[in-house]
């Protein structure tokens, strides 16, 4: 018995500090998974992007004259993927890093003017297996 007592006594000095450090590391995960998803989001929405553009612009090419509402679509695709590739929070540093605003910006008017889907086509592959690549790397 006097065992039960000295052993609650003595669960009811670190017990309390057991709590507040077992809280602490779960608030500390559960903060780490919402970076972790916020990014997956960011990385999502900017593939997303990305591919959209390239769909649209692929209907850019010789002896084939646009509509006025297909210009509006395509300016408006690669309108959204730039903002997309501007405003991300989370990933800002990879993106960055990557240049994909030059390199897609690049891509992009090369193809309008010189109506090079292939070209177009490889430069969306190669920035999306980096940002694949970047994406899913450890931290």
């Amino acid at each position: 018995m006097q065992r039960l007592t000295i052993a609650l006594g003595i669960w009811a000095a670190v017990g309390p500090i057991v709590g507040i450090l077992l809280g602490h590391f779960t608030r500390s995960w559960q903060c780490e998974q919402w970076l972790r998803d916020k990014r997956n989001e960011e990385w999502h929405e900017l593939l997303t992007a990305l591919a959209e553009s390239l769909r649209v612009s692929l209907k850019i090419y010789p002896a084939r004259a646009l509509s006025g509402e297909e210009e509006r679509t395509i300016v408006e695709a690669q309108s959204n993927s730039f903002r997309v590739i501007r405003d991300r929070i989370f990933i800002a540093p990879d993106v960055q890093a990557l240049n994909i605003e030059n390199r897609w910006s690049a891509a992009v008017q090369y193809h309008s003017q010189n109506m090079d889907a292939k070209k177009l086509g490889n430069a969306y592959k190669e920035l999306r297996e980096e940002i694949v690549r970047t994406a899913t790397k450890r931290p």
